[in-house]
């Protein structure tokens, strides 16, 4: 039987895709899997596709404009900045993404981050293993009680984050000018301005998207504002930092301790890593558990299938394209 639509995964970094074929097969749907690494591969797959499930690969202007049949795209993720939202609107193309996609892994991994920085666990562990038994080597150490913890960006990363950390009896100040302090305060939250929050953070934790406003949000400038001795948390995106000035701030002492899962680079090159005791990285990890990833395939695929069927993405991220479908 001839398949009613094409989709096409582009870049998949999973293993198995039984997932999205069983959901789309029933509308008819052929699943074709590729692994596109440039724009002109996407190009060459796609104009023929009724659809596109993203990961990583820059789907642009260019792109767009070759996606003759293409009603939906949607992304393996929460943020979208690998797609060109302008120009898929024009095109009248839905954009959807995954807002709950791996929130509880993201938000645990940033306490596990912080932790990690606050009890020296990743310090301890290389003198151990290299041969050292000495308590007091990572003093000092100093308790979180009535420390003061900055989330920048209260989407629902930041919300669980703030929830998970309320039973440390932290104050918590949140930066996020499209959330309001009615919200904020629900979970535990004073809203201040970007100055306040970091003058006067012990620890800062970043959970906003990436766009044309949060590109370097902490800079040089920022970090100067910093109090002298913070701790800096990143699992949302690399380029929310400079990471010149992120490495400039540790090697004066303004930072005293970072914790990346997320660099300007992904994957970075070895002079993008510096080998300090006090920053920890991960590779960009933050997002992985088992069930994490078979809830976002599921989630993605049924975005799919739902506009193939002539509906309406539940997760709609251009919403100016409804213009169009008036």
């Amino acid at each position: 039987m001839n398949s009613k639509f094409k989709v096409l995964i582009t870049d998949p970094y999973h293993q198995n895709f039984h997932i999205e074929k069983e959901i789309l097969a029933e509308i008819n749907a052929e699943v074709i899997i590729s692994h596109c690494k440039t724009e002109e591969d996407v190009i060459r797959l796609g104009s023929e596709m009724d659809g596109l499930l993203v990961s990583y690969v820059p789907i642009g202007k260019k792109v767009i404009q070759n996606l003759h049949k293409c009603k939906v795209i949607v992304k393996y993720a929460v943020g979208v900045n690998n797609v060109d939202l302008e120009a898929a609107t024009q095109k009248g193309i839905y954009v959807a993404n995954v807002p709950q996609y791996c929130v509880e892994e993201v938000s645990t991994h940033t306490l596990a981050l912080w932790l990690n920085l606050v009890r020296k666990i990743s310090k301890y562990d290389q003198s151990v293993k290299k041969g050292f038994w000495d308590p007091l080597m990572g003093d000092p150490i100093f308790r979180t009680e009535n420390k003061i913890f900055g989330i920048i960006g209260f989407g629902n990363m930041g919300k669980r984050v703030a929830e998970k950390i309320r039973p440390f009896e932290l104050t918590i100040l949140v930066y996020d000018p499209l959330v309001n302090n009615v919200l904020i305060s629900k979970y535990g939250g004073k809203k201040v301005g970007l100055k306040t929050l970091l003058h006067e953070s012990d620890y800062i934790s970043l959970h906003c998207p990436l766009n044309k406003f949060t590109k370097h949000l902490i800079d040089f400038k920022e970090i100067e504002m910093m109090k002298k001795g913070v701790f800096i948390i990143n699992t949302s995106r690399g380029e929310i930092i400079n990471q010149k000035a992120l490495y400039k701030g540790l090697k004066d002492g303004k930072i005293a301790r970072a914790a990346l899962d997320v660099l300007e680079k992904d994957p970075p090159s070895l002079t993008d890593i510096i080998d300090t005791d006090n920053i920890i990285y991960t590779p960009h990890v933050a997002w992985n558990s088992v069930e994490a990833e078979k809830d976002l395939r599921k989630s993605a695929a049924q975005e799919v299938k739902r506009v193939l069927e002539g509906g309406r993405p539940l997760n709609l991220v251009n919403k100016e394209v409804l213009k169009y479908y008036q």
